[in-house]
């Protein structure tokens, strides 16, 4: 009975070595433990390995990789866009302006390939106006071609009489924002219109009729100057 016992107990001691053994490796393969190092065995055999995640592109590799698509597809204004898009980006990284030259280029040539894109008229426009880019005349451009595509819009005649107000074109900006009061009486930007349209008609009025009495003083005065000269 002795010499069972030892037999007993030299077997346990081998079947809690395998059973140390087997909850090691357990823990190993299944990414456990070690203080979560993060170390997965079972990576290895995935074909994982400790392979480090690729980096995300930066701006300017997605815009290279959308300039080369639209090499490849010069029609595609999805890839236009997007490369519009990317371009106005690294203008806010880099703060070179040619970057946005490229994205009112990329726009413009998106409109001319597919003039049904209702929405990039007004983006093209509002970029125009913007601080950076301040081409009202450019504005003005699209905008017109926008208001043949896109009549009932009230934004394109809004940002239309914004353009040329800036420019110093009264009559055509009380004309465009006239035509914004009519589509949409009741927006938000509408109070302010009006008040617009009331100084801009009141003061190309008097500038008309200041210029009207000028012009017909002309006249008399060369009649005295022909009476003295008698």
């Amino acid at each position: 009975m002795l010499l069972d016992r030892k037999k007993i107990r030299r077997w346990a001691k081998w079947v809690a070595l395998i059973l140390a053994i087997v909850f090691a490796l357990s823990f190993l393969f299944m990414g456990v433990g070690y203080g979560g190092a993060g170390f997965d065995l079972s990576a290895i055999f995935r074909g994982g390995g400790d392979k480090k995640p690729e980096a995300p592109q930066s701006t300017e590799e997605k815009l290279t990789a959308a300039l080369q698509a639209l090499e490849t597809n010069p029609k595609d204004t999805g890839k236009m866009l997007e490369a519009a898009t990317l371009s106005e980006q690294m203008y806010s990284e880099k703060g070179d302006s040619a970057y946005l030259q490229a994205a009112a280029d990329l726009m413009e040539s998106a409109i001319q390939t597919d003039r049904s894109l209702k929405e990039v008229y007004l983006r093209l426009a509002n970029l125009y106006l913007s601080k950076e880019y301040n081409n009202a005349q450019a504005a003005v451009t699209v905008l017109n071609k926008a208001t043949s595509v896109d009549p009932a819009n009230p934004d394109l005649f809004l940002k239309l009489g914004i353009a040329q107000n800036s420019l110093g074109n009264a009559a055509a900006a009380v004309m465009a924002w006239e035509k914004y009061l009519e589509l949409a009486p009741n927006a938000e930007m509408a109070d302010v219109v009006r008040e617009q349209v009331e100084i801009l008609t009141a003061t190309t009025t008097t500038t008309v009729g200041a210029t009207s009495t000028t012009v017909g003083a002309t006249p008399t005065t060369t009649s005295a100057t022909s009476t003295t000269s008698d």
